[in-house]
C-alpha cells in the first residue's frame, strides 16, 4: 500500500512539474509580447490602437477566440493543437496588457508580479498538498466573481472609484480562493486522465495550464491595479 502511494505521488508532481512548466511558458511569452509591445514599441503601438478601432476589437476577441479553440474537443484530443491555442492565448493576452502598461511605473508592476507570484505559489500548495475539500469555497469564490463581474460592468456607467476599489479587493479574494480550488481539482482529474492513457494527462497538464495561468493573470491585473491607484500616471 505504501509503495502503490509513493507511485501515485511521484505521479502528481511529474504532472504537475507539466502543469506549471507549461504555464511558465505562457507567462514568459505574455511577458516578451507585453514588454516588446507595451515598452519598446509603445508609441508606434499605442498610436496604430488609437487610429484602428477594428484592430481594437479584434485584439480584444482574440484571447477568448483561442481560449474557445483550445477548449474544443479537437484540441482535447491532440495536446500538440492544445498548446498552440494555449501559446496563441498567451501572446493575445500580452497585446490586451501592453495596452494598459502606460498606466504603472515599472517598480509598480514589477512589486505586484512579486506579490503575485507569492500569492499563486502558496495557494496552490495549499490545492495541492492540501487535505481540506475546498470544493465548497470554491463555488462561493466562483459566483462572486461572476457577481463582481457583473457590478463591474455596471459601475463603467457609475464610474465610481471607490466602488471600484471595493470590487478589486473583492475580486482578489475570490482569485486567492481559485487558485487553491483549480489546483486541487487538477490533483482530482489527474487520477481519471491517468488511467486513461499518456495522451489525457499530457491534455490535461496543458488544459490545467491554462485554467492556473488565466488565475495567475487576473491575479496579477488586480493587484497591479490596486497598487497602482494614486501611485502612477493615472
Amino acid at each position: 500500500m505504501q509503495e502503490r502511494r509513493a507511485v501515485n505521488e511521484t505521479g502528481v508532481a511529474q504532472f504537475f512539474g507539466k502543469v506549471y512548466g507549461t504555464m511558465g511558458i505562457g507567462i514568459l511569452v505574455t511577458a516578451a509580447v507585453t514588454y516588446v509591445l507595451g515598452y519598446v514599441f509603445q508609441a508606434q503601438y499605442f498610436a496604430i490602437l488609437q487610429s484602428n478601432a477594428l484592430l481594437r476589437f479584434v485584439f480584444t476577441l482574440l484571447p477568448f477566440a483561442f481560449l474557445l479553440m483550445g477548449s474544443s474537443r479537437k484540441a482535447l484530443a491532440n495536446p500538440g493543437r492544445a498548446m498552440v491555442m494555449f501559446i496563441g492565448l498567451a501572446a493575445s493576452e500580452g497585446f490586451m496588457l501592453a495596452s494598459v502598461m502606460w498606466w504603472f511605473k515599472g517598480t509598480t508592476v514589477v512589486a505586484a508580479l512579486l506579490v503575485t507570484a507569492v500569492i499563486f505559489g502558496t495557494m496552490a500548495l495549499v490545492g495541492v498538498y492540501g487535505k481540506k475539500d475546498i470544493s465548497r469555497a470554491g463555488g462561493i469564490a466562483t459566483m462572486l466573481l461572476y457577481g463582481a463581474i457583473l457590478m463591474s460592468f455596471v459601475n463603467i456607467f457609475m464610474g465610481s472609484a471607490g466602488f471600484a476599489m471595493v470590487l478589486n479587493y473583492i475580486i482578489l479574494g475570490v482569485f486567492i480562493v481559485l487558485v487553491a480550488y483549480d489546483s486541487q481539482r487538477l490533483r482530482n482529474f489527474y487520477a481519471s486522465a491517468e488511467a486513461q492513457g499518456d495522451v489525457a494527462v499530457s491534455s490535461l497538464a496543458i488544459q490545467g495550464a491554462v485554467m492556473l495561468y488565466l488565475d495567475f493573470l487576473n491575479l496579477f491585473i488586480t493587484i497591479l491595479q490596486i497598487f497602482g491607484v494614486g501611485s502612477d500616471n493615472n
